[in-house]
């Protein structure tokens, strides 16, 4: 007669991998890329200057835990079809949209593009940089509860 013990790892899932958290930045003169930087300089989290949308879309494939920060002021029309060109993409990363006053009446436009924020007016960097966290933490869980 033989024994035999169940292996106890075996029932023990692999661990899932966590990926950096990413904010990639669409600006023309750099301020909140060097900014969220200067934020997350002991975290861990990646920040990705572009200056092309084209780069930045490059930049987000597969980037699962992330925010892109869009500057409205610069290549206002490319920035809006960017936005539409995503609507429907459910795992697309959330867009925080940055305005003037000049552009303020863009905000609900924006929104219904799919921004999760807008911005008309200038916010502190540590303001910014804990909306990124929260929506990095956001991103986590979904990501955890579809696996």
């Amino acid at each position: 007669m033989s024994l035999s013990v169940a292996d106890p790892t075996s029932s023990i899932a692999p661990p899932v991998e966590v990926t950096p958290a990413t904010a990639v930045v669409f600006e023309k003169r750099p301020r909140w890329g060097p900014e969220l930087q200067r934020q997350f300089e002991n975290e861990g989290v990646r920040v990705v200057e572009c200056r092309s949308l084209a780069d930045v879309a490059e930049r987000t494939a597969g980037v699962r835990r992330g925010v892109i920060l869009l500057d409205l002021a610069f290549k206002t029309a490319e920035c809006l079809r960017f936005l539409g060109r995503r609507l429907n993409d459910g795992t697309a990363l959330p867009v925080f949209v940055v305005g003037s006053n000049r552009l303020a009446g863009l905000e609900w436009s924006v929104r219904d593009l799919g921004a999760t924020a807008f911005f008309a007016h200038s916010i502190p960097g540590h303001q910014m940089a804990d909306l990124c966290r929260r929506q990095f933490c956001l991103r986590e869980t979904v990501n955890t509860e579809i696996e």
